[in-house]
């Protein structure tokens, strides 16, 4: 329903499952359902998906079939399935007819352009909906924590759009272009395996165990004059899915260096998890909308030149959560500067000036899968450089937090070489960490911040320490001192016994 042009459009979900618990009074004709709760698909995903507790009336009971009252909907769904592959470094997704991909098909990613790790192809079915098997009792106190498994962020398929078509510059770095997409949301069950799937009775389960249930004799979770199913009709590594057309904000992002977004690496997803996030708040705050009903994701630049390949070009789009979209992102967009400016005040300004990120800033319960992918200070240097062009000063506090940080795990490891800190090199500066080895040759660390990559910040103190003889220079990334410790600790390792 539109009243008049750039007002908001009202939609309603088309694309709905139902998570069905059969009535006692359920036989082989006729199914009663007792409960029988609805959710957008895209939400159901999640919080029906195969081995998800639900609680109703205070009773918990699981979801263990796909299911719908329309017994030819199943068959039709897996008759009309599709083939998906997902990049195991960057995360883009795609499904196609499984006449052009077939299943097992393992590629080049068409996003971030790593080697052989598009795939393998699975089969993605959009589930009808789901159930509680009749014959299983519900518990009122579970005993065993199920494996868990969430639906992926929405993901955006097409190309990134040419640079003649309907861009809108924020400034030379930051340009958006709003639309109406299709999104693809999956959810490729615990440990990304897929599910095994009964195409005869429905029966789903998580496919981590060798051996499948499904793929020997087991109950059928429907009412029915024959109540076992004989389990040879059984697939293995089935993801489930669907598609929803909605409205997009596509916001193209330019760096300069030395600050790079390179597909794949801790600091990139943290970056751009942490501004997706500030983005998708500004845009509810400024819009006087609930949380959640706008969210953002992001990938690489998906284009001709190798710009988004090389960390110099990604991908934020805002996108409104409701299946045929109400205009939020696109009104979003309209006033982006205003936009960019609110998501930059979050980070900035926490209120209770937290160390990375909290709920009185970034996180919330909807978030909680990614809550160590936020940190507000990574997220704010990298949008004040998209919006002045200016390489921000990284604070100075985390710097020298991480540098003993780092020097201590050192010290505490050394096997026979000596760490000192601040240590005055003639000719080149203070130098942060200088290891000592018993051959009396040194090793200097420095660190880069999270968005530089290898580069040091102090890059004319690196330069002279490379033209040093007797002195070899490893370069470690803040981000990854902060939260992957160990992986930090190694590579100055393998610096001090000459592998790197």
């Amino acid at each position: 329903m539109s009243t008049g042009p750039g007002s908001i459009q009202y939609a309603f979900p088309t694309d709905v499952a139902t998570f069905t618990v059969f009535d006692e009074k359920s036989n082989s004709y006729r199914h009663i359902a007792r409960f029988s709760p609805s959710q957008s698909l895209p939400i159901a995903l999640s919080q029906y998906a195969p081995g998800k507790e639900v609680w109703i009336a205070n009773k918990c009971y699981t979801s263990a079939a796909v299911y719908s009252p329309m017994r030819s909907e199943r068959s039709k769904a897996y008759k009309e399935r599709k083939s998906y592959r997902e990049c195991s470094t960057c995360g883009f997704a795609e499904t196609k007819d499984l006449e052009l991909l077939p299943r097992g098909t393992v590629g080049d990613c068409i996003a971030c352009g790593d080697t052989g790790t598009f795939g393998p192809a699975q089969y993605w079915m959009r589930p009808p909906g789901f159930a509680h098997p009749y014959n299983r009792p519900p518990v009122t106190s579970p005993d065993d924590s199920p494996e868990t498994s969430y639906a992926t962020r929405a993901k955006l398929t097409i190309p990134t759009p040419a640079e003649d078509a309907n861009w809108t510059a924020v400034n030379e770095r930051v340009r958006v272009f709003p639309s109406r997409q299709h999104l693809l949301v999956s959810n490729t069950g615990p440990e990304k395996k897929g599910y095994t799937y009964c195409t005869w009775c429905g029966g789903i389960e998580a496919d981590t165990d060798p051996a499948p249930r499904l793929r020997m004799p087991h109950p059928k979770p429907f009412p029915d004059k024959e109540s076992t199913c004989d389990g040879t009709h059984a697939t293995r590594h089935l993801v489930l899915g669907t598609k929803f057309i909605t409205d997009v904000a596509l916001f193209s992002l330019r760096l300069g260096r030395p600050l790079e977004l390179r597909p794949g690496t801790y600091p990139t997803n943290v970056a751009l998890r942490t501004v997706c996030e500030a983005m998708a708040k500004a845009g509810a705050l400024m819009l006087g909308i609930e949380p959640g009903e706008l969210l953002a994701e992001y990938r690489p630049a998906i284009t001709d030149d190798s710009m988004g390949r090389d960390g110099l070009q990604a991908e934020v789009f805002l996108y409104d959560t409701l299946p045929g979209g109400a205009g939020f992102a696109r009104l979003a967009a309209a006033d982006a500067p205003r936009l960019l400016s609110m998501a930059l005040d979050l980070m900035r300004n926490c209120p209770d000036g937290c160390d990375s990120s909290c709920y009185r800033c970034l996180r919330s319960f909807k978030n909680k899968v990614e809550h160590r992918l936020l940190d507000r200070h990574v997220g704010a240097e990298l949008l004040e450089h998209l919006r002045t062009g200016k390489v921000p000063e990284f604070d100075e506090n985390r710097i020298e937090s991480s540098t003993e940080r780092l020097l201590f795990a050192l010290r505490q490891q050394s096997e026979g070489e000596r760490y000192d800190a601040q240590v005055e090199v003639p000719g080149a500066g203070s130098v942060p960490i200088v290891a000592t080895r018993a051959d009396g040759k040194k090793v200097a660390v420095l660190l880069s911040a999270p968005l530089s990559g290898e580069t040091a910040m102090d890059e004319d103190l690196h330069d002279a320490l490379c033209a040093m003889p007797g002195w070899t220079v490893a370069v470690v990334n803040e981000l990854v001192v902060r939260h992957h410790l160990p992986a930090a600790y190694e590579r100055v390792r393998e610096a001090v016994l000459g592998k790197h």
